[in-house]
């Protein structure tokens, strides 16, 4: 008898463990999908003053100019990235600091992409 609580006892764990690293990876999934939005941003501002197709382009709104488009870019950026990695990250086990560090060094990535002197360097 104290065998088969032992046992289950192992298969609660288990499941619990199993939980906690499936809720882990959804949340990653969040925390990498949120670094690639803003370092979208980072990039779509670049293209703007790059090119003036680009800018042309995401201008979807003329009295905004291309901010309208730009801002938009990195929402469908972050969704679609929320979405596939979600998916890719379910059965996996990563570490969620992993994940956070991973968003981190996007999200820096995507502020200096839009702090002037840079984003004008390139222009």
């Amino acid at each position: 008898m104290a065998t088969q609580v032992k046992e289950y006892d192992n298969e609660a764990q288990a499941v619990t463990e199993n939980k906690v690293s499936e809720v882990e990876a959804a949340v990653g999934a969040s925390f990498i999908a949120s670094g690639i939005g803003s370092a979208t941003l980072g990039i779509a501002l670049i293209g703007t003053e790059v090119s003036s197709g680009i800018k042309e382009f995401l201008t979807f709104n003329s009295s905004v100019g291309a901010l309208s488009g730009k801002t938009t870019v990195a929402v469908i950026a972050f969704l679609v990235s929320w979405v596939i990695l979600h998916y890719a990250m379910r059965d996996k086990n990563i570490k969620l600091m992993t994940s956070f560090i991973i968003s981190i060094a996007l999200t820096l990535l995507g502020v200096i992409l839009t702090y002037p002197p840079v984003f004008l360097s390139f222009g």
